[in-house]
């Protein structure tokens, strides 16, 4: 049974929290005694190396960086990690856990403390330019003869060793000032913090969920997260992970989290105030009828979840098959019917809640879910195919818009021909396990909120004539395809096919007659998405119930046995 409420409604801290000011030199010494942790509800770390640097620059100018607030309490032994560095703590009563400023502890520890003498490529490989007077991350071969690592200055005795064997050590008196100088102003640096003592787990859940929800920050997935403290560390991030392993990628976390609150039935925001009171299984309750609607979409052809033209059916999907929770192939001909009928005309373009929730409202009066897919597809548009909004052979001679629903229907046909490599030994097919590491590059940062998944990246599709990506000029590189190896004369027709190009395609590229090859393709294409579309929709026949399915809703037993012959 859930809890009756949220446990730390109405309480309060026992006592003040302690302000103090830790100078750097403070810290980092508390962070090798292994007495600064991190709770395991934190979210991940976002810096890069952009904001490490202007962190160190605040510093050196004596600007304020904000106040850490920390909880003192108990930490078991454990091994501690702050970007390369690492600690094996011992076991403490003392312990300072880390409620506001990860991100700051982070960059003063993985900068200052760890122990590569040359410190390289990560994002806290960062140095100082004592000649330009600017911190900098070294990310290339030899390192600059003025530019000084981070981690020799977080204690005199190593700084000082370091500048004995540097080359300017005895013949720049300037720089070497410079960098004791820099070194005094890092150590002494005091940070001004905030400690809670003695606070119980669920205030310091609601602590650090205020703190962190006052500006910008945490994403909603990491919200839920950090109050709902149930089915293991980060849960919502563990069950994306686990996903992985059905080849559709990493799903958004906040994506999970929108699939999440439809199926357990959960107001559309979380309030950080008064959380909803949410079952100790929806996150796995979630997931299972999540791979269940994933196994739908990728069986309508849809390979990954960054290819799909519109949210909605993934969202919608979820909460269905939460309720019908079946294998049957008919219900699954079904949803693909209704995954592309939705995508091509455009009807899933609305993701909002409430319409989420009308369509599952249409579900609820059936007791089988091939009926109720069948009455959402007898209910949706009947708009004329050449009308649709996303048709491809509608806007096949317009250039690609990598996040538009329509582009993404698009590519999502060339990838149906099943193009084929041109390679001498095997003609390999697209290997669509794959598709991870190529969509991978797509912005970490990309709203989920856009009108579909993701952006797609620019090496899914490689262009015959280079310049603007057009409709026409484009195909899927398999197998790393170079325009020029496609081109070849030898090629064989079954390939230039999977590719939807012909001899004359071929003929008139070579010319360079770069207009004439495409009004020839824009047919080629037109013709094979005609029959795309088609394939998809199709007419409304297996959408009509099965005569068994009525017989044995209406208990003629005799009707029953016949509709199963």
């Amino acid at each position: 049974m859930p809890p009756s409420g949220n446990p730390a409604n109405g309480k309060v801290l026992n006592r003040r929290p302690e302000a103090r000011g830790f100078r750097i030199e403070q810290l980092l010494q508390e962070a090798a005694d292994g007495c600064l942790r991190v709770p395991q509800f934190q979210r991940p770390l976002r810096w890069r190396s952009k904001q490490v640097i202007e962190y160190f620059d605040s510093i050196r100018r004596g600007f304020p960086v904000g106040d850490l607030l920390l909880s003192r309490d108990s930490g078991p032994a454990d091994t501690l990690r702050f970007g390369p560095y690492t600690i094996e703590a011992s076991a403490r009563q003392d312990a300072l856990w880390v409620i506001d400023g990860q991100q700051r502890i982070t960059a003063l520890v993985a900068c200052l403390l760890r122990s590569d003498p040359i410190p390289k490529g990560d994002f806290w490989a960062i140095w100082y330019d004592l000649e330009q007077e600017q911190f900098v991350r070294l990310n290339r071969k030899v390192t600059p003869p003025g530019w000084i690592p981070l981690n020799v200055l977080c204690n005199s005795v190593d700084l000082l060793k370091w500048l004995r064997i540097w080359q300017y050590g005895d013949s720049n008196p300037v720089l070497v000032d410079r960098a004791l100088e820099l070194g005094k102003a890092i150590r002494e640096y005091e940070v001004p913090a905030y400690i809670v003592a003695g606070a119980e787990e669920s205030l310091v859940r609601l602590i650090f969920t205020r703190v962190n929800t006052a500006g910008i920050g945490m994403k909603a997935s990491e919200i839920f997260e950090a109050r709902y403290g149930k089915e293991g560390v980060k849960p919502i991030r563990t069950a994306v992970a686990r996903m992985t392993d059905m080849g559709f990628g990493t799903i958004d976390a906040d994506l999970f989290l929108r699939c999440l609150k439809i199926t357990c039935r959960l107001a559309a925001n979380i309030s950080v105030d008064s959380p909803e009171v949410v079952e100790n299984n929806s996150i796995s309750r979630t997931e299972k009828a999540l791979r269940r609607a994933v196994a739908a979409i990728q069986s309508a052809g849809i390979p990954h979840w960054k290819l799909l033209p519109y949210r909605l059916p993934l969202i919608f999907l979820t909460a269905f098959y939460d309720r019908f929770y079946t294998d049957n192939s008919r219900v699954d001909r079904l949803a693909a019917k209704w995954i592309w009928h939705g995508a091509i005309s455009g009807e899933h373009e609305e993701v909002t809640d409430a319409y989420i929730n009308r369509l599952l409202k249409q579900t609820e009066s059936f007791k089988k879910p091939d009926q109720a897919l069948a009455n959402l597809l007898a209910t949706s548009s009947d708009t004329p195919a050449t009308s649709y909004a996303n048709d491809p052979s509608n806007e096949i001679d317009k250039p690609l818009s990598m996040n538009r629903a329509s582009s993404k229907v698009f590519v999502l046909g060339l990838l149906a021909a099943n193009p084929v490599s041109v390679a001498m030994a095997t003609q390999q097919r697209f290997d669509f396990e794959q598709l991870e590491e190529v969509l991978s590059d797509d912005d970490e940062e990309a709203s989920i909120e856009a009108e579909t998944p993701g952006n797609l990246p620019k090496n899914l599709l490689v262009s015959l004539v280079g310049g603007e990506k057009l409709r026409t000029d484009v195909v899927i590189p398999v197998d790393k395809l170079k325009p020029e190896t496609l081109l070849a004369i030898d090629v064989d027709d079954a390939i230039l096919a999977s590719h939807l190009l012909d001899r004359e395609a071929v003929r008139l590229l070579n010319a360079k007659d770069i207009e004439g090859f495409r009004s020839h393709r824009k047919s080629l294409l037109k013709k094979y998405f005609v029959s795309f579309v088609e394939d998809r929709i199709g007419d409304s026949t297996d959408a009509r119930p099965l005569i068994a399915s009525i017989a044995e809703d209406c208990d003629f037993p005799a009707a029953r046995k016949a509709g199963t012959q």
